[in-house]
């Protein structure tokens, strides 16, 4: 069994605990973690700065696509 981090980022504090709240529940992490963060990308060529939520969560290597497939269908991000 191998221990494993996956981080994502959301736009809202809000969202970033509907996910979190929803992988431990079901069992697919271990924790979850929240941490306020100010993110600089780029979208549809423009430069973009913004207040987002890192979420961190725990679990291992064998549930990382149960973890990528709930996240995928929680996330408000294109």
């Amino acid at each position: 069994m191998s221990l494993i981090a996956v981080v994502t980022t959301v736009a809202s504090r809000d969202e970033a605990r509907a996910i979190a709240a929803s992988l431990v529940e079901r069992g697919l992490v271990a924790c979850a973690q929240i941490s306020q963060i100010e993110s600089f990308y780029r979208w549809q060529g423009e430069l973009q700065q913004e207040p987002e939520f890192r979420l961190l969560v725990k679990t291992v290597r064998e549930r990382y696509g149960e973890v990528e497939a709930a996240i995928r269908a929680l996330h408000s991000y294109e």
